[in-house]
């Protein structure tokens, strides 16, 4: 059943994301959940925390899903750039069959630029941005919402919608164009296989892929290669996943808070279940025909391992699946 998710980077402001909630919810489409995209600042890991309490205690949506989109405190390198676009493309397609409502309101200007392009790849009912008067936009600030009492919190996390347009935050669309049914022809094309049609190569060079010249430029061989990896993952998962870690485990609270990250990430992980520690290298080990073995130090000097089930149909999707689950597991001990 096609559910309806709020997508959207979070910043130091954890105001646009209750704003957000509010507005599509007058506009009558409230978000059955919230997936949050992040990264490692402390300030937004400081707002990501307010919201995981705030969002089901006031707004009564409990499925909110952090998802760290690298281990930066801000998107200012090629590495971290790459590390970003793999991450939201995977998400964008792994809720390609539910409404998502995509805000670049929150986060740096290279976040929003990049959810947009990535937006246009893999589509989204609507991409918008929340405008607010400057006096609001300040009250909405982390270091302001850190030590407020409850009722001022609120009041600060949710303006009031019943006053002038000139005081009140707006939602404002975007106008995109969705190619996914074109990415086959744009990755032909980056590829240097088939000559794109003339649509196809204007959004390629306006986009800084294609030179004039019809060459790929530096940009365009990464976004050529996040996408190819990002179409050999396993397909998003139907159902709820699973979890199981012994309540009695001395770590069980790490592990489970570990797992859940881990499976907010990889959106075709189906199960992860606990197995006996070991010692060794953190990595990924695949388990054909569909798991995989996760070693991870979790800051201890034993490796902690769990067993993880996908929804991988082929040998080349688990191989595809392990490297990008290994990729997250390494960035781990940055």
């Amino acid at each position: 059943m096609s559910r309806k998710f709020l997508l959207a980077t979070l910043g130091e402001s954890p105001a646009v994301i209750t704003e957000a909630v509010d507005l599509l919810t007058e506009q009558g489409v409230r978000p059955d959940g919230v997936i949050l995209l992040h990264t490692e600042d402390p300030d937004v890991k400081a707002s990501l925390e307010l919201l995981l309490l705030h969002l089901p205690a006031h707004c009564r949506i409990s499925d909110v899903r952090p998802v760290s989109v690298g281990s930066y405190g801000d998107i200012d390198s090629v590495e971290a750039v790459v590390e970003f676009m793999q991450t939201v493309c995977t998400q964008l397609k792994a809720y390609r069959e539910h409404r998502l409502f995509v805000s670049i309101t929150g986060g740096r200007k290279a976040m929003s630029a990049l959810l947009t392009l990535a937006t246009q790849f893999y589509g989204a009912e609507r991409l918008f941005y929340i405008w607010v008067p400057i006096w609001m936009e300040e009250e909405g600030k982390i270091s302001n919402l850190r030590n407020l009492g409850e009722d001022m919190l609120i009041e600060c996390l949710h303006p009031r919608l019943d006053v002038s347009e000139s005081d009140r935050p707006k939602l404002i669309d975007f106008p995109f164009i969705s190619i996914f049914s074109m990415l086959t022809d744009i990755l032909d094309a980056l590829a240097g296989q088939n000559l794109p049609p003339k649509e196809i190569r204007n959004f390629l060079e306006s986009a800084g892929l294609l030179s004039r010249d019809g060459e790929i430029t530096a940009l365009g061989k990464r976004v050529l290669e996040i996408l190819e990896q990002i179409e050999m993952l396993p397909p998003a998962r139907q159902e709820e996943p699973e979890l199981h870690i012994p309540s009695d485990h001395h770590y069980a609270k790490r592990l489970n808070d570990f797992a859940r990250r881990m499976i907010n990430f990889a959106p075709y992980i189906l199960r992860v279940t606990g197995m006996p520690w070991s010692r060794g290298q953190p990595g990924v080990h695949a388990q054909p025909p569909n798991e995989l073995i996760v070693g991870v130090p979790l800051g201890t000097d034993i490796l902690f391992r769990l067993q993880v089930v996908t929804t991988a149909r082929t040998s080349g999707e688990l191989e595809a699946a392990r490297r990008h689950l290994e990729r997250y597991i390494l960035r781990q001990r940055r």
